[in-house]
């Protein structure tokens, strides 16, 4: 008989995304000192559970003494220990003050089990959440290498799901799996050995049935949810294909198909009929199957045990107590043992989502042997460039196009991200799918990303700033860059004026709710970054966001000066800084669809008309049904 194993529900988890896991928490780090600790706390619960059952017999046999049975004590363990009690302490000799301690240490003993329990598991949830943090460094570098060129927002969305609830489940499912495999096998380990010495022949009697039930109800809640989950699936598409025909009214109607189309649908409803009425007798099965070996489970020890406490021979009615405790006990074991496989399962599926992100080979990497980019000094050329993404593979295609250093260009598109997409690829956030971009007749995927990105750098429109200091957000963390290379950056564009407002100046933190930056203020901040650097080539996305008249008035004057002696691209969202652009480039369904100044192009190109009007007009609000 094959057994279907439904926890892994089909999935094939690779060797990798099982050494991810163990990384994090095994069995052998149990025995390791991080988790040694805990391994001894573990073990020190079970002994306290073992107290627990020890005192339970004990307190039978005091009851039994105390009723002055006419059947002579037969009992060993419990007896013994009622007697070095009373020989310890001589109070205990009265059976009532005997009673009270012994129900006072096992209070006792629930409590410290409990607490010594938290301990362990707070020392394997910190195991863990180390783990954890190290996959998410990870993420972060390969977020950091594969999403700056992301232009649907798809990539940043895997990597922050994979960040926040990926990471969560995989830390909460091993948490929860090192705590109940660790206290369920010292569990089970002390109970058994507990079982051996207080009467070996009828535990030995007692476990084999037990463990035989536990087997048999595994393997039958295994079977029983594989075929009430195909049921299931086949209920939900009988469902679908009801809820389809409903949509036939308007064809059936028109060619006189009622009939026909009824007797169909009355079939179809009928099939979904029976499947309901299989799937709730599956379930009915199942639950009386579960009920039956449940009861077995408890019946079939309690009669073997009641059997030796009334023959007589072996045990009595307090070791009697004490193996039934103790049988129990084993039972409500094996039945957290079966959580153990559920949560290993559905931590190494979350280990493997990770594992599979962090194995995806960045789209951009560094050539072996690449050389040192000079500033851009005559040209940067784009030939026949090529970009695909996820939605759209004709993002560009097959785009020529020059620009001269030293000039101010606005790049324009009707669809943002075809200019995005082209500008992404002079600092190589991506690569082209086809052809290449070209510095001065260097073809940049020859060049170090380093060189190539202090040389070609692009300024987003509304940049979040780090939760560092006004200066490290300037200097980006850069050791070449000094305080008065900052300065003179953020006065270049203005910044100055709103950074000593600030409550302390260059050295506020920001990126808390105390020190707040608008758009505006942010973009300045940004571009003051870049300047910083002193790059040849500057690419600068302009905000979509309505700027106030002080940031516009200093943003005129700011791009005179940035604009000198570099060559700057502008992804504008103003109409004043396109008319101020040496040259405006239009594209349209992956390529350069108008080529020249404003005022040319105003005249010729109907694109650029329908670009500015959709843009710029009065009733632009209205016409994307805004009021």
């Amino acid at each position: 008989m094959t057994r279907i194993t439904t926890f892994r529900e089909g999935i094939r988890v690779s060797d990798a995304t099982h050494t991810t896991f163990s990384r994090i928490i095994s069995d052998r780090h149990f025995l390791t000192r991080p988790l040694l600790s805990a391994t001894v706390l573990g073990v020190l619960s079970s002994v306290l559970i073992a107290v627990i059952v020890l005192c339970v017999g004990t307190i039978f046999q005091l009851l039994t003494v105390s009723t002055k049975s006419a059947a002579p004590p037969v009992d060993d363990l419990p007896a013994r220990i009622l007697d070095r009690l009373s020989a310890t302490i001589p109070a205990l000799q009265r059976p009532d003050l005997a009673l009270t301690f012994l129900c006072s240490v096992i209070v006792v003993a629930v409590v410290c089990r409990a607490l010594l329990k938290s301990l362990a598991d707070r020392k394997i949830s910190q195991r863990v959440a180390t783990g954890v943090n190290k996959l998410r460094e990870h993420i972060q570098r390969q977020a950091l290498r594969s999403n700056p060129g992301d232009l649907t927002g798809m990539k940043q969305k895997t990597a922050a799901g994979l960040f926040q609830k990926t990471a969560r489940q995989l830390e909460e499912n091993a948490s929860q799996w090192g705590l109940l495999r660790l206290t369920t096998v010292c569990d089970l380990a002390t109970l058994i050995l507990l079982l051996v010495s207080v009467q070996w022949l009828v535990g030995l009697e007692c476990v084999i049935p037990i463990l035989v039930c536990w087997f048999i109800a595994r393997v039958e809640t295994e079977r029983h949810t594989a075929s009430t989950n195909l049921l299931s699936e086949q209920v939900d598409r009988g469902l679908q294909r009801l809820t389809e025909d409903l949509d036939k009214a308007r064809i059936v109607t028109g060619y006189g198909m009622e009939n026909l189309e009824h007797e169909h649908f009355s079939r179809s409803l009928q099939e979904y009929q029976q499947r309901c009425n299989n799937l709730r007798q599956r379930k009915l099965t199942a639950n009386w199957t579960s009920l039956l070996i449940t009861i077995a489970t408890m019946v079939v020890p309690a009669v073997i045990v009641a059997r030796h406490i009334i023959l007589g021979e072996l045990i009595g009615l307090a070791t009697g107590a004490m193996l039934l405790t103790t049988l129990g006990l084993i039972i409500w074991s094996l039945s957290r043992w079966h959580a153990v496989p559920k949560l290993e399962v559905s931590a190494t599926v979350a280990a493997d989502d990770i594992n599979q992100y962090l194995l995806r080979v960045p789209p951009v990497s560094q050539m072996v042997g690449a050389g040192f980019l000079e500033p851009m000094a005559r040209i940067l050329q784009f030939d026949q460039v090529s970009v695909e993404t996820e939605t759209n593979p004709d993002l560009l295609s097959n785009l020529d196009l020059k620009i001269a250093a030293g000039k101010r260009i606005a790049l324009l598109s009707l669809n943002p991200n075809e200019a995005e997409a082209l500008v992404n690829l002079i600092p190589r956030f991506a690569d082209p799918s086809s052809g290449q971009v070209l510095i001065d007749g260097k073809d940049i995927r020859r060049v170090t990303l380093e060189s190539l990105r202090a040389e070609a750098v692009v300024v987003g429109g509304d940049e979040p700033v780090f939760n560092a200091t006004v200066l490290e957000n300037i200097t980006a963390g850069q050791p070449d860059i000094s305080r008065q290379d900052a300065i003179e950056a953020s006065k270049t564009v203005h910044a100055e004026s709103f950074i000593r407002k600030l409550p302390k100046g260059y050295e506020t933190h920001l990126g808390d709710t105390l020190t707040r930056l608008d758009v505006g203020q942010r973009f300045l901040l940004s571009l003051a970054r870049a300047i910083a650097r002193k790059p040849a080539l500057l690419v600068v996305q302009e905000p979509d966001a309505a700027l106030d008249d002080e940031t516009k008035t200093m943003l005129d004057d700011t791009y005179q000066r940035i604009c000198s002696g570099r060559t700057v691209i502008f992804l504008p969202s103003r109409l004043s800084t396109v008319k101020k652009c040496d040259r405006v480039v239009m594209l349209h369904h992956g390529r350069v669809a108008a080529d020249g100044k404003h005022e040319e192009l105003v005249r010729l190109s109907e694109l650029y008309r329908h670009w500015e009007y959709v843009r710029f007009n009065v009733f632009r609000g209205d016409i994307n049904g805004q009021k």
